[in-house]
């Protein structure tokens, strides 16, 4: 029998705890998008910027070479993680798995931003509800940062309509070419890949990391769609940029994987600005 799985259902699905088994695979794949990561540099005036899960300290350590005057602060729980960024980064920055000492350091400057790359997707992925409405409600939205800049996979809602007679064709290319005991183990967590586009294109944007497959094939990468993260957005902010798209080089390795091309955007960059901000 088919194993259908429900949109709403992937919010509550936890990974477990899956550790990382191969950091530098890891942190590689991470930093092959870093300059789109930098999107909004040029767009923002700010003081201070706390990394939201600053693994290895790559993105920062571009950014310091950008904005020099900038405080660089970097939030990991994963203390593997924060060494590595210690050794990249240095005594400026602040470094920390408390997030009561992000939020003393703050309150030193007058433009601060938050930055959420490739992170909602885990916090889901690794949190209980309770977890995930401290992130929202008091991490995000706690009324610290000036700024919010987000870059994740968020699709619309939109990508779950798709109807199979669409890109059956694909599917059958996929199902194909791909390695089937990745496939396979995709299947077995999420579900047969011809469900709905939205399983489907979860298997392209998973599939290339076997490095740490174990942990990857767990992490829903796709738990939330883009209307239900801008209902989260409190009235007292407002969206200052939105780009909805797909990564140059996913689409160019999963036309040369699979000849197929993806239709839907799989990617969201946000700015929001808090008006209320001081």
């Amino acid at each position: 029998m088919r194993k259908i799985l429900n949109w709403e259902l992937f919010l509550e699905e936890l990974v477990g705890d899956k550790a990382i088994s191969n950091y530098d695979e890891y942190n590689k794949g991470m930093e092959k998008s870093i300059d789109d990561k930098l999107f909004f540099i040029s767009k923002l005036d700010f003081d201070v910027i706390v990394d939201f899960g600053c693994a290895n300290g790559v993105f920062l350590s571009k950014l310091k070479g950008i904005k020099p005057n900038v405080k660089i602060i970097g939030y990991d729980l994963d203390d593997s993680m924060l060494e590595k960024a210690a050794s990249v980064l240095g005594k400026d920055a602040l470094l920390t798995s408390s997030w009561d000492e992000v939020v003393a350091e703050l309150q030193n400057y007058n433009s601060p931003l938050l930055n959420l790359s490739s992170v909602i997707h885990e916090v889901y992925s690794y949190s209980h509800s309770s977890v995930i409405k401290k992130f929202w409600e008091k991490q995000v939205f706690g009324g610290s940062f000036k700024y919010i800049t987000i870059r994740d996979m968020i699709p619309s809602v939109e990508i779950h309509k798709n109807e199979i007679s669409k890109f059956r064709q694909d599917v059958e290319k996929v199902e194909k070419l791909a390695d089937s005991h990745y496939l396979q183990s995709f299947e077995d967590r999420w579900g047969t890949i011809d469900n709905n586009y939205r399983t489907f294109v979860h298997f392209l944007l998973k599939y290339r990391y076997t490095d740490n497959w174990d942990r990857e094939v767990n992490e829903n990468y796709l738990p939330v769609s883009l209307e239900t993260v801008k209902k989260k957005i409190p009235s007292s902010y407002s969206i200052v940029y939105e780009k909805n798209f797909i990564l140059n080089f996913i689409q160019e390795q999963v036309k040369k994987d699979f000849d197929v091309e993806i239709t839907h955007s799989t990617h969201t960059k946000l700015i929001l600005k808090n008006n209320n901000f001081r």
